[in-house]
């Protein structure tokens, strides 16, 4: 059942499974390197930085699997914490976190609208959305970080449930959730058509331009949950936040096996490329490799994966 769930097809292949093979290989190299790597406190901490990234990459992978790119969701995150963080002054905690889903999903209906509507190019039209949030951010803050104020809210980014931190729990609740969406709804087998065929999924009568927009909401949703947790983990915001999130978010979705071609693509797969980006930067950090080498070896682990993808779709 949990095979049937999360696979893709039937039988074993490599590019379904190897990101998983060479993740658990990673892993066993890098624990025999650096002992404290496997420390139950270093496990935890690598999974707590990595819920914020793949909580936003989740969003990513429906727009890259619906045959879009969105590369403002990096400037949305910070608008977003800040704007937690500032309409607490206002009104109370759980409202402003409600207010910011809806202003990131509505970001999101933006980004697909023009694209889907209006036909400007994805990454073109997100570019432009990028610039607009970032300058959004800068005013809404006047430039400097804003402070929390509630103890409660504080909980979402540094609480615990038991062992297990909230957002460790908040992220595998994500992935579950929209996993399932992915694989057992109309919203997800639409994206997927849409991604792989548009004009087919057209002719076949789905309603292609609103599915299309969805992907981009979906993606604004969760940049927005994104930048709620980063703004309750570090009980600030500043209009520099999320700088370069938006290229591991697609990086890491690209590396679990999502097509940038679009139409194929899973949930639990950007989770992998997630943890594997997570565990090499992890590793650099503990031999204390500088961290210019970190942005050389994660360019060329994205080049590798995108260049197989390519060569295999050129292939068939």
């Amino acid at each position: 059942m949990i095979q049937k769930f999360f696979a893709q097809g039937n039988g074993f292949s490599f590019k379904k499974y190897g990101m998983m093979i060479g993740f658990i290989m990673i892993s066993i190299i890098i624990s025999l390197i650096t002992p404290n790597f496997l420390t139950a406190r270093n496990i935890l901490n690598m999974l707590r930085q990595s819920s914020i990234v793949g909580i936003m990459a989740i969003g990513s992978t429906f727009v890259i699997i619906g045959g879009g790119f969105d590369i403002s969701v990096g400037s949305l995150l910070a608008l977003t914490a800040a704007m937690s963080l500032g309409l607490q002054q206002h009104i109370p905690w759980y409202l402003a976190i409600v207010v910011v889903l809806l202003v990131g999903a509505f970001a999101g209906l933006i980004n697909g609208i023009l694209t889907a509507k209006i036909k400007i190019v994805a990454i073109i039209t997100t570019l432009g959305t990028m610039t607009i949030l970032r300058g959004a951010t800068y005013l809404y803050t006047g430039g400097y970080p804003i402070l929390g104020s509630s103890e409660y809210f504080k909980f979402i980014g540094s609480g615990y449930i038991g062992f297990l931190p909230f957002p460790i729990l908040l992220l595998l609740l994500m992935v579950i959730f929209w996993q399932f969406i992915l694989r057992k709804t109309k919203l997800g087998r639409y994206a997927c058509a849409i991604g792989g065929n548009k004009e087919a999924a057209r002719l076949s009568g789905v309603p292609v331009d609103f599915y299309h927009i969805m992907t981009f909401v979906i993606g604004g949703l969760m940049a927005a949950m994104s930048g709620i947790i980063y703004a309750a983990r570090l009980n600030s915001a500043t209009p520099l936040a999320g700088q370069g999130y938006e290229l591991d978010a697609i990086a890491s979705t690209v590396i679990g096996g999502t097509s940038v071609s679009g139409g194929e693509g899973s949930v639990i797969g950007t989770l992998i490329g997630v943890l594997l980006l997570n565990v090499v930067n992890n590793m650099f950090n503990l031999l204390g490799i500088q961290v210019h080498i970190q942005y050389v070896v994660k360019g060329i682990i994205i080049l590798a994966v995108v260049g197989v993808d390519s060569y295999s779709k050129f292939k068939e």
